[in-house]
């Protein structure tokens, strides 16, 4: 049976996760990590070199080995040899995504998306996170927003598995449908 990618990224995430914290370099093997997503992201052609069959292996080593340079962290770089060893180099972006997502957990990280109408002030973002925070029991919440001038009023929170909607559009379909009743 085959993995799905989401299933190796998740393997290869917790994996250098358990190892990372047994040495107590979660943190900076995190902001590498990252680093890397952002090259990757930068130059999509990267990867696609890298996992593609256009180039042979010589020639794909050598576009691997400036991103090994870059990087301290001996597990990190265990993880990008061991992916491009075992030909999974384009899932380098599903693990640090997973990656990410499994620091998150452990540190009671919670992104969220709040929607409103008009914009926020940054006092009324960092309160509405706080408050949204205590709800969800959350450390931390990185909240991000957007405007909708279509909810009205109010605000929708969303999160991975939670929704707050709190908007005056809603409020008004819930009045229509128990007036039509």
């Amino acid at each position: 049976m085959s993995l799905t990618k989401l299933d190796v990224a998740k393997r290869y995430s917790k994996a250098l996760y358990e190892a990372l914290a047994s040495d107590n370099e979660v943190d900076t093997a995190k902001a590498e990590l990252n680093a890397l997503q952002e090259v990757l992201r930068a130059d999509p052609e990267l990867e696609i070199a890298l996992s593609g069959v256009a180039l042979d292996g010589k020639q794909k080593e050598s576009l691997l080995n400036p991103l090994v340079a870059s990087v301290s962290s001996q597990y990190v770089k265990n993880l990008i040899n061991m992916l491009f060893e075992y030909h999974r180099i384009n899932d380098l972006g599903a693990v640090i995504d997973e990656f990410n997502n499994l620091y998150n957990e452990k540190h009671g990280i919670v992104k969220a998306e709040a929607t409103t109408a008009i914009p926020l002030s940054h006092t009324e973002k960092d309160n509405l996170a706080k408050s949204f925070g205590k709800r969800i029991n959350a450390k931390k919440v990185e909240l991000s927003t957007k405007n909708n001038p279509d909810i009205i009023g109010g605000v929708i929170l969303r999160s991975s598995d939670v929704v707050f909607d709190g908007s005056i559009r809603t409020k008004i379909e819930q009045v229509k449908r128990l007036l039509l009743k």
